[in-house]
């Protein structure tokens, strides 16, 4: 079953959020990176605040991952 907040998730790098965490496409090829979150507070503010808010572009884990693709060393 999928979660509400799966339906509002802009960012194209996001892959999975639980308890405490939230899933990301990592920086390498066929990677994932588990960013931890010291309460479920703090990781629904950053779903809310960076995830689902234009596109995910004001994430610091977005602009670092979409540098990759742009200067084509991610495809």
């Amino acid at each position: 079953m999928s979660k509400a907040i799966e339906g509002v998730i802009e960012c194209p790098f996001y892959v999975k959020e639980g308890d405490g965490f939230i899933t990301c496409e990592g920086l390498f090829e066929n990677s994932s990176i588990k960013h931890c979150f010291s309460s479920d507070a703090e990781k629904q503010c950053h779903e809310t605040d960076y995830c689902s808010v234009n596109g995910g572009k004001k994430c610091p884990h977005f602009r670092n991952l979409s540098l990759l693709y742009e200067r084509g060393v991610r495809t």
